[in-house]
């Protein structure tokens, strides 16, 4: 009898342990899972399981802002031509940080939506990749109907030197990055203190005042239209 009481309780002790054991595993296949559903964050771009976003988009990031700073102005604000602002316009008016009725340059920004996020690359004219100043004079040229040297020191040389509250859309920025103080890079202005380069980082918007191009900043310039 008292075999068969320790036994019966060896048993109990034994299926005890097996339901542990199995619970525990069922706790960390379930944790499993819920960490594989979990949203997966790639440079602050939420993306669920199954879900692919192209890095190269131009259009996830301003989606987001245009829809943060323009849901509050409707659809209807007019433009330059009096009629209801156009998604370039309410994009860029987002980017700019300024309203949409203060964006009136199409063409202007058809360009630099073409040639957005093209990558940096030292003496390239084309979409495979463009430099700062050829950047600088596709833009001037196709837009302002403007024609300019090739080097940011020669578009320097032959602007017309203006102060920086006088700068225009259209106008030159110039910048010096290396020591000896030439002019080694280029932007064309837009307007609230942005302006669109071809940076190290590929064709983008930045603003005069950040930090690097503010002590980088050299001066500005006009160049004269084609007669």
């Amino acid at each position: 009898m008292e075999k068969t009481k320790y036994l019966y309780i060896a048993s109990i002790s034994l299926l005890l342990v097996s339901c542990s054991a199995s619970t525990k595993m069922h706790k960390t296949s379930n944790k499993n899972a819920v960490s594989s559903n979990r949203p997966k964050f790639l440079n602050g771009i939420e993306v669920n399981p199954g879900e692919t976003v192209d890095s190269k988009s131009k259009s996830y990031d301003y989606k987001k802002e245009v829809e943060k700073n323009t849901s509050s102005r409707g659809d209807d604000t007019p433009n330059g031509n009096n009629g209801p602002a156009s998604s370039l316009q309410k994009k860029y008016a987002s980017l700019l940080g300024i309203n949409a009725d203060e964006v009136r340059d199409e063409p202007l920004l058809e360009q630099i939506d073409d040639w957005y996020g093209t990558p940096y690359v030292f003496g390239g004219t084309s979409k495979s990749g463009i430099d700062c100043s050829a950047f600088s004079r596709m833009i001037l040229s196709s837009v302002f109907n403007t024609s300019i040297p090739r080097t940011a020191q020669q578009q320097y040389d032959i602007s017309e030197h203006i102060k920086k509250d006088q700068l225009k859309e259209g106008d030159l920025v110039f910048f010096h990055t290396e020591r000896y103080g030439r002019i080694t890079h280029v932007g064309v202005f837009l307007q609230n203190n942005k302006f669109v380069h071809a940076s190290t980082t590929g064709v983008m918007i930045s603003d005069l005042d950040e930090d690097y191009w503010r002590k980088h900043y050299r001066g500005a310039g006009r160049a004269m239209p084609n007669q």
